[in-house]
């Protein structure tokens, strides 16, 4: 009689990472590394810091410059009238520095308080000018007027606010920005906006941090 060869014993097919010869059954002894499944992109990367870091210097600068108004040692004023156009149009700002007094030359262009009215704010050039003492006598003049100003101004004091550089299209939102409401507000947003940059990236980082390397059973 003849008999029947045993069937043989097939290994199931094995999945990747297993070693061949091993019984089914029967674990691998090594272990499988589960990765975290993210990929290096090393460009993105230093796009996003790039990114972060002109926000962060807009941030700062917002923050400085508010400081700067607040402690007198800047002055903002909007242009309302076209008496310096062209080099200062409608609408825009002028920012001054104040500089000593015995700094002011001839052609500065000066923020001052007319004498018929110290509520007002006046943005003109100087065009004549005498020292007495620790005063000064000036004559202004518009850049675009015909005519010198209607008076003789004496400044007092030690400082005079010398303007350095004007920005078009902020006059309306530089008069609201000078108000006491407009200083607290504008830190407010400043801060708001350092953390909106800071603190996502810093979540982002702690979340994709990858975990231990975990062995992956088999069934």
């Amino acid at each position: 009689m003849i008999r029947g060869s045993r069937p043989s014993r097939r290994s199931p097919d094995l999945p990747p990472g297993t070693r061949q010869g091993v019984a089914a059954g029967r674990r691998d002894p090594t272990p499988r590394v589960v990765g975290s499944g993210l990929t290096a992109r090393p460009w993105s990367w230093v796009a996003r810091g790039i990114e972060l870091v002109i926000l962060l210097v807009i941030a700062v600068g917002i923050v400085v410059a508010v400081i700067a108004v607040a402690g007198g040692g800047w002055e903002v004023q909007p242009i309302l009238s076209g008496s310096m156009r062209p080099g200062f149009p409608v609408g825009g700002v002028v920012i001054a520095e104040r500089l000593p007094l015995s700094e002011l030359q001839v052609r500065d262009v000066i923020i001052f308080h007319p004498p018929f009215d110290p509520s007002q704010y006046y943005v003109h050039r100087v065009i004549a000018l005498r020292r007495v003492g620790s005063t000064a006598d000036i004559r202004t003049q518009g850049d675009a007027n015909l005519y010198p100003d209607p008076w003789t101004l004496r400044l007092r004091g030690r400082d005079v606010y010398v303007a350095q550089f004007t920005l078009p299209l902020l006059g309306y939102a530089a008069v609201w920005v000078r108000s006491p409401t407009g200083h607290r507000i504008m830190l407010v947003l400043a801060v708001i906006l350092v953390g909106a940059l800071v603190v996502p990236p810093l979540r982002g980082r702690m979340r994709r941090r990858p975990g231990p390397p975990r062995e992956e059973r088999e069934e």
